[in-house]
């Protein structure tokens, strides 16, 4: 396992054998802090120098630096490999180095602030410090990073009055025998509407135009008690037409009625998206694509960037943007561009224009987390991951940047719970691979590698082209002795990915950084 550097309460670096490799110095420690949170474990001399010497000249500044720099690597001794340098630049190794940001509480459940024990006189390191404090540390007590106050979902448009070429979805009231039943049925049939109608994208509307019906499709939705339980049953059919197109009954038992709602809006939501990709006129640039940007598949997920860039300019919005911006990171991770550098400022771009569109909705904040977590920039990716969780603590979207931004700084029980949370969405249901996979690196990381394993082999059952899965499944086979099964996985993986080796997958750039970090990589040696 690799070494960890705590931040929250007093600073304190672990060797990957359990060993204290703190440095004693007010200054080492507060290195490791700066270092520990900056994108990429890394920064500049010239700006570490700043933070933490910036009242003296230049020459002893970097005197300075130089000195706690020996001190630094004196104290990691035989893990010394820790700590990198560059030409004008200093960091941390990102595969030898887990950085924890696990929120910590004194006897009476008050948190306790970010680097406690450190207290370095000079002006730019406490300005830093003190807003690092106000960033990290925790408003209140709490084990759970997704206990927030539910906030109501908006619909990408809602308009009564659709203009004409708008893809309707109409809501008709939902009849009930009581005011509960009434309550829940509306609760659900509202938010998966909302939902779907951002990803569509459509108008949400309370009743079609009876002279002009438009292009959509209305749902109809009866809820009645039956006992301390209530019976939901929708009905879709087409505005246009009337002719039925989906139905479904749910049970929403009172003893779980949380899940068996959120199971309800999933459901639903699938349909909707469904309903408008068999029946949406293609002329009219209607449907997002969201099989496709949660795929693998480089033709896939090119596919869905055209049909993207190609909304008319009345229908681009921020969570369009967002999504273009989420596949191309894929498409970096997965070595399927030959221009990464172009491709990664691209998804900058995108993702800055979504934030600027949209600089409140929870799909757009996950993708901007994603973005960030993908730069290491565990700080940032935690911020908007959170930020998208306060605004809907029930996107699956936000749940899985908040899981992936919680693995970032250690906090692996949280990502896990967040994982779950986000499984039961409808993007979920629709991509399930990428929500499975998320499991898979957490179940890795709290040293699950058998729940790891059957993960990454459901996202494969369910994904062929998923190239995750498949390394994943070739490390943790050959690490339990199963070499046939493992050469059976680098044999799927081959063909899917015709310039694998396995010399490239031991390459530092390579995208295994979680089995590299769990020591995992033993395969690549294995001749297979």
């Amino acid at each position: 396992m690799p070494a960890t550097l705590s931040l929250m309460g007093s600073v304190r670096l672990r060797g990957a054998g359990g060993a204290d490799l703190t440095p004693r110095s007010q200054k080492a420690r507060g290195a490791l802090a700066l270092l520990g949170t900056a994108p990429d474990l890394r920064l500049s001399r010239a700006r570490l120098q700043d933070l933490l010497w910036s009242e003296r000249g230049r020459q002893r500044g970097s005197d300075s630096l130089r000195q706690m720099l020996r001190e630094l690597r004196a104290a990691l001794g035989a893990e010394k490999d820790i700590l990198l340098a560059g030409v004008g630049w200093v960091g941390l190794d990102p595969e030898r180095l887990r950085i924890d940001l696990t929120p910590v509480y004194d006897a009476g459940g008050v948190p306790i602030e970010f680097a406690a024990d450190i207290d370095i006189p000079d002006p730019e390191f406490e300005t830093w410090l003190r807003d690092m404090r106000l960033r990290l540390t925790p408003e209140s007590d709490g084990p759970s990073a997704l206990q927030r106050p539910l906030a109501p979902v908006a619909a990408a448009w809602y308009d009564t009055s659709p203009a004409p070429g708008d893809y309707v979805v109409a809501l008709r009231p939902v009849e009930s025998n009581d005011s509960r039943a009434h309550v829940i049925g509306e609760m659900i049939v509202n938010e998966a509407a909302a939902r779907a109608c951002e990803m569509i994208p459509a108008v949400l509307a309370d009743r079609p135009d009876a002279q002009a019906p438009p292009t959509g499709t209305q749902v109809s939705a009866i809820c009645y008690s039956a006992g301390i339980d209530c019976s939901l049953m929708v009905v879709m059919r087409d505005i246009a037409t009337g002719a039925r197109g989906w139905t479904r009954r749910f049970t929403i038992r009172a003893a779980d009625e949380t899940a068996t709602m959120r199971h309800a809006v999933a459901q639903i939501a699938v349909a909707l998206l469904d309903r408008a990709r068999r029946t949406a006129p293609p002329a009219q640039g209607l449907t997002f694509p969201v099989w496709d940007v949660f795929s693998y598949s480089r033709d896939r997920l090119e596919s869905a960037d055209r049909i993207l860039a190609s909304l008319p300019q009345e229908r681009q919005s921020g969570v369009a943007l967002a999504l273009r911006s989420y596949l191309r990171n894929t498409l970096i991770s997965e070595r399927l561009t030959e221009d990464p550098a172009r491709c990664s400022d691209e998804a900058e771009a995108f993702a800055q224009l979504a934030r600027d569109l949209a600089p409140a909705n929870p799909a757009v904040l996950a993708v901007a987390s994603l973005s960030a977590s993908w730069r290491r920039d565990a700080v940032g990716a935690l911020e908007l991951a959170q930020a998208a969780c306060r605004n809907d603590p029930d996107n699956e979207l936000a749940c899985h940047a908040l899981s992936q931004a919680l693995t970032d700084v250690g906090r692996d029980l949280e990502a896990l719970e967040a994982t779950e949370r986000g499984a039961r969405g409808a993007l979920a249901e629709l991509g399930p691979a990428s929500w499975l996979m998320r499991r898979a690196v957490v179940q890795l990381r709290l040293g699950r590698l058998g729940d790891a394993e059957n993960s990454a082999a459901a996202a494969f059952a369910f994904a062929p082209d998923n190239r995750p899965s498949l390394r994943f499944l070739a490390a943790l086979r050959y690490h339990r002795g199963d070499v046939a099964a493992a050469a059976d996985a680098l044999r799927h993986l081959r063909r899917i990915e015709p310039d694998f080796s396995l010399e490239l997958m031991a390459d530092p750039d390579y995208p295994v950084a979680p089995l590299r970090m769990a020591r995992l990589m033993g395969i690549t040696r294995s001749g297979l």
